[in-house]
């Protein structure tokens, strides 16, 4: 059995077996019916051309060389006693990954868009999908008819940063693609369980060591929280009507702002604030009056999960490199740019904990987790009740960002005019905001159910209005 990664031969990739390690596993155990692990990213092309199937088909066919994930399906050893591999998929069939939809128009289009990123994932096949909607009318901000690909793939492959790296191979503009992979079948479940039997008392002995080192990372973090050099984020936030168990009706809405205005914002403010505290306190302002037009505003602040990449943080080698900061969102504050400033000051408190080398060493704990102890937290995440919650643990609800997208991708010929991505909302976190930006355009791409959200549109409005009403405070203010 070979369980070494995937090995680049000249630009031929070899495909061999490889074990997951835990970080990525979790997403794998985590995983069921209303907590789905899916990445779904959307790319806009300019035209309106008739595209066929078999077009579509044989543009994927020649990319089929640029990634492992093409070509691997999830297997699982016996019992459970150790983790899963990702192993060559014998009766790989394109046709069953590829998918021309019927969609012509951006609303059925926004619908379907919902339920793919809804929808768990087959991991007896390779786990990605690619749907391709063309000559779609109605899209917003784009007057003429546009084509949308849609790719799709497991989180336990990779984050967001694996999503940009995959995206500029498939869509760049070069003709010369790599040759399908050479592919080693030689991994058995009889010889995995073996060698799961024979590793067991070295894992459980890493195990012990990394749960010693862990708590007393967890002593120095306490120590330095005591002396102001760290700040916790609040153990508990008010319930909304977002942080409930999800039903199997989901929606998602976009919003489109100029990336020159946003940038404009950050640009007023005498503090140095990021693009990504405007976006924050855009968000708050926004879930704030939509809570308070419910007559649900909460008792106190709301928080947001915000991912951080910790490469060049932490020297981890899973293909999801990311943690979760805690971000007040001071949503009971009332003024936008004071809002704003509480939300920078909250962000920088999460970056700086986050770089904090104990806080780090405290979180590695997960690398030396048995499979056993990851598929039970995953099953005790399974029958966690929220309908009856007056709090949950440190967030509300997420706001992702991703890195730019390149300026030169196209499809079939034709060129990128915007891309966002859809969120999986889960029990609990039951709107989730994935921002995007390509060229000028920066679109916030929200997901929730018609449950807890049945008037979408009017949530677009509200975020439009969270990022006006800054905007123009800060043009009076200066």
């Amino acid at each position: 059995m070979t369980t070494n990664t995937v090995r680049g031969t000249g630009r031929r990739i070899q495909l061999t077996a490889e074990q997951l390690v835990p970080r990525d596993a979790v997403f794998v155990y985590d995983e069921f019916e209303r907590h789905p692990a899916n990445i779904v990213a959307a790319y806009v092309f300019s035209g309106s051309a008739e595209i066929t199937r078999a077009q579509v088909r044989t543009w994927m066919r020649e990319r089929l060389g640029y990634s492992a994930l093409f070509h691997r399906r999830l297997e699982r050893v016996p019992g459970d006693i150790d983790l899963p591999y990702w192993v060559p998929d014998a009766a790989f069939d394109l046709d069953e990954h590829v998918t021309l939809e019927e969609a012509r128009t951006w609303g059925p289009v926004r619908v379907r868009l919902a339920e793919i990123a809804a929808t768990r994932m087959d991991l007896t096949r390779p786990p990605w999908e690619l749907h391709v909607f063309a000559g779609v009318s109605g899209f917003p901000d784009v007057p003429e008819p546009v084509t949308i690909v849609v790719l799709k793939f497991h989180h336990s492959v990779g984050d967001g940063v694996a999503t940009r790296r995959l995206e500029q191979k498939l869509f760049g503009a070069g003709a010369d693609h790599p040759p399908l992979p050479v592919v080693d079948h030689s991994w058995s479940p009889s010889a995995a369980l073996l060698r799961a039997a024979t590793l067991t008392p070295y894992r459980i002995g890493r195990f012990v060591i990394g749960l010693t080192r862990t708590r007393a990372a967890a002593r120095t973090v306490s120590a330095r929280v005591a002396d102001g050099l760290v700040h916790e984020p609040i153990p508990m936030r008010p319930a909304t009507r977002f942080n409930r168990r999800t039903t199997a009706a989901p929606t998602f809405g976009l919003v489109t702002l100029s990336l020159a205005e946003v940038r404009a914002v950050k640009g007023a403010c005498a503090e140095p604030i990021t693009v990504n505290d405007v976006l924050l306190a855009v968000v708050s302002g926004a879930l704030a009056t939509y809570l308070a037009e419910c007559d649900e505003t909460p008792p106190t602040s709301l928080s947001a999960m915000v991912p951080i990449s910790m490469r060049g943080l932490a020297p981890w080698n899973s293909a999801n490199r990311l943690c979760q900061m805690a971000v007040d969102l001071h949503t009971d504050v009332d003024d936008p740019v004071q809002r704003l400033r509480a939300v920078h000051r909250s962000a920088r408190q999460e970056k700086q904990r986050w770089s904090d080398d104990a806080v780090i060493a405290r979180e590695s704990r997960l690398h030396t987790a048995p499979a056993w102890l990851l598929r039970l937290a995953g099953w005790a995440r399974s029958q966690r009740n929220f309908d009856d919650v007056d709090t949950v643990p440190l967030t509300n609800t997420t706001v992702s960002n991703v890195a730019p997208v390149a300026e030169r991708l196209e499809f079939l010929g034709a060129p990128i005019r915007s891309v966002f991505g859809v969120l999986p909302i889960m029990d609990g976190d039951g709107l989730r905001h994935l921002i995007t930006s390509q060229g000028d355009r920066l679109v916030v791409a929200f997901s929730s159910e018609t449950a807890m959200l049945p008037d979408s549109d009017r949530y677009a409005e509200l975020l439009l209005r969270s990022f006006r009403e800054l905007s123009e405070r800060l043009r009076r203010a200066g």
